[in-house]
């Protein structure tokens, strides 16, 4: 005759259990790092026609104006970049620099800019994290706070290749 041994089953069962809640949880930790638009978000057309290797771009969305600039030039990997930034006709509270792998997840890459000088006039350091691959396509992403709530994104794009 044969008998079930539920006594050595169940520590299998402990384990499997756990091993599948932990899952479920990095997975909805995971989740909550991706920063998804909310209703409160403009989202400005992705800027592709300024090479931020080589200018400062200078973009106009309805009545407001945003010039961005990273040096040094070209922009390198994997070594400090200065950010600077110039605001016009934003109510703003706070502003952040986003830069994500936008072929490639390259980690969380988020830094608060900081009011230098007049209003609309900010600055901050960076990097672009080291990758293996020959080309690399990276979203920088402009991020503004404002004072109602809601908040401004701006997309650019830049693309580095390793010589």
């Amino acid at each position: 005759m044969l008998t079930l041994n539920t006594s050595r089953l169940y520590p299998i069962f402990k384990y499997s259990l756990l091993i599948t809640v932990i899952t479920a949880v990095i997975t909805l930790i995971s989740a909550c790092n991706r920063q998804q638009p909310t209703e409160k978000t403009t989202v400005w057309p992705t800027i592709s026609h300024c090479d931020l290797h080589h200018q400062k771009c200078i973009t106009t969305y309805e009545n407001q104006t945003v010039q961005l600039k990273i040096s040094p030039n070209p922009i390198p990997i994997a070594r400090p970049l200065g950010i600077e930034l110039s605001l016009k006709n934003f109510n703003e509270s706070k502003v952040e620099l986003d830069i994500s792998g936008a072929n490639m997840y390259m980690g969380y890459n988020r830094v608060n800019l900081i009011q230098d000088g007049p209003k609309g006039r900010y600055i901050g350091t960076s990097m672009l994290a080291f990758c293996s691959a020959q080309k690399m396509a990276w979203k920088i992403t402009l991020i503004i706070h404002l004072k109602d709530g809601s908040q401004v994104q701006i997309p650019y794009l830049l693309e580095t290749q390793i010589h």
